[in-house]
């Protein structure tokens, strides 16, 4: 009796798990949601046929099951949901059988029964399995993995460099996923915010081209930022340049729904550390973890400029203040002396010592723990500048609303003094004799050069045309000794310190 009773209570569980697997059949339909505000369809799908065509092709090759295993590895909001949706589309289509899993973890309660399919099998089926991070190293993942004869595991998710992602056959990371400026044209989204206008598509082109280069084609932050901005061109008649200057505008980005779009894309910050781009290859690992966030590319190179600084936002959320903080070039002294000495250029040693690039951002790092800073990143050593005019290296917004533009001098000689003379003359002169300076500043603001001297005890002069730019302007910071100069006169006599929030 008591065999005859766990027969049955056996068997009803097996029925129960093989009804629950089917509960997960995919249905071909879309869903398209009026903003571009939730996972899956918005109100315009970027197809991606081309990379859809490449998974597909691996997924139905020759070989086991789990030979044939993709993942769609991407940052948070890069469209790796819609993508995994769009290929279930084209695998029903071509009459395959397909199931879909919100989160992995749905399929720890049916394993059995996914064995189970798998052996009665005479023809392959496709798994398509999102949220992967959640249940990495889990039985379903190892069976899918490494013992599925007839089922084509395709996933999609944001695991850590080194979890089970790396079981799969293909890998599609961070850097495939994000948009090119190509793709923006062949896919449309140009003349779908112009809104079937041919008169917009001029404007409207250069604003999303705009916030294409800003965010490195990182999918949601660039429809939804479009989405909010565009409509000024389309329905009131502004310019792209009105746009593109609300865009960058701290009202703009201190705006809730700038801010909604900045939760969206940004990872744990806790667990990732930007500075690891500068220091070398001590920590590969780390340097990989970046790259799978979609802080940068594979050779280091930082990818969106508006992650990273939504990173920087992050990292001053609880900060401090610099009490009586001025506007304009006494402001950037305050700052400056904040921020300078407590910068580590010692760990550049991959570089063979520091380079001008990784001090600008470590010092923005700094600077960016003033909760009553908002900074911008601009150095094209680091990031695609993403305007349509030339930027100084950094902004110091809100209060200070300044530029500075960095460059590192490494010894006392003709090339450096040229280098000095030549970046004052940005902001005074055109290089082709132009009537405008090569750095063009909005009515308001201020502007600063800051010379990182890694040589010496006083700072190198220009010559004798940038005299009084160089008293006013151009702040030296000795290296060596760890003092900071405005012109010829010493400033930090008195380090600035910030008081809690």
């Amino acid at each position: 009796i008591a065999r005859k009773a766990w027969d049955l209570f056996a068997g009803a569980m097996e029925q129960g798990a093989e009804r629950q697997l089917e509960s997960y059949k995919f249905v071909l339909e879309r869903n398209p949601a009026p903003e571009f505000m939730f996972n899956g369809f918005g109100p315009f799908t970027v197809e991606r046929k081309e990379l859809r065509s490449q998974i597909i092709t691996v997924a139905q090759s020759t070989g086991f099951g789990w030979e044939r295993t993709v993942h769609i590895s991407g940052s948070k909001a890069s469209g790796k949901t819609t993508l995994l949706r769009l290929v279930g589309e084209d695998l029903l289509k071509a009459g395959k059988t397909v199931y879909y899993f919100e989160n992995s973890r749905d399929l720890n309660g049916i394993l059995p029964a996914i064995r189970d399919h798998d052996k009665e099998l005479s023809e392959r089926i496709f798994f398509l399995v999102d949220e992967t991070q959640a249940n990495t190293g889990s039985s379903p993942f190892t069976f899918l993995l490494k013992s599925a004869k007839n089922i084509v595991m395709i996933g999609a998710g944001i695991p850590d460099y080194g979890a089970s992602s790396e079981g799969f056959s293909m890998r599609l990371q961070t850097s495939k996923l994000f948009i090119t400026r190509q793709e923006l044209e062949e896919e449309g989204v140009v003349d779908y915010f112009a809104d079937g206008s041919a008169a917009n598509v001029e404007q409207v082109s250069a604003l999303v081209f705009h916030i294409h280069r800003d965010c490195g084609g990182h999918v949601y932050p660039l429809m939804r930022l479009s989405e909010l901005l565009v409509r000024a061109i389309v329905k009131e008649g502004a310019s792209a340049e009105d746009c593109i200057n609300t865009y960058d505008s701290h009202g703009f980005r201190n705006s809730r729904e700038f801010g909604e779009v900045c939760r969206r894309i940004l990872p744990d910050v806790g667990k990732y550390d930007l500075l690891k781009l500068f220091r070398g290859d001590k920590d590969q690992a780390a340097v990989n973890r970046l790259e799978r966030a979609g802080f940068c590319d594979n050779s280091g190179r930082i990818i969106s400029r508006l992650l990273a600084e939504a990173y920087l936002a992050s990292v001053g959320a609880c900060g401090g203040i610099i009490s009586d903080l001025e506007p304009g070039v006494k402001g950037i002294e305050q700052v400056l002396r904040f921020g300078l000495p407590r910068i580590e250029w010692e760990d550049y040693t991959s570089h063979g010592g520091p380079v001008e690039n990784a001090l600008t951002f470590e010092l923005l790092y700094i600077v960016s723990t003033l909760k009553q800073i908002d900074v911008r990143l601009f150095d094209p050593k680091l990031v695609d500048a993403g305007t349509s005019s030339r930027r100084p290296d950094m902004f110091l917004n809100s209060v200070v609303k300044s530029y500075v533009e960095a460059l590192l001098s490494r010894g006392n000689n003709a090339e450096a003094k040229k280098g000095l003379d030549e970046h004052i003359s940005r902001f005074y002169e055109s290089p082709n004799n132009g009537s405008e300076p090569y750095y063009k500043l909005q009515c308001g603001q201020d502007f600063a050069i800051l010379h990182f001297q890694n040589w010496g005890s006083e700072p190198l002069k220009p010559s004798d045309k940038w005299t009084q730019a160089f008293g006013e302007r151009v702040f030296t910071y000795i290296m060596p000794t760890r003092q900071l100069f405005r012109g010829n006169m010493r400033v930090d006599s008195i380090p600035i310190a910030a008081s809690s929030v």
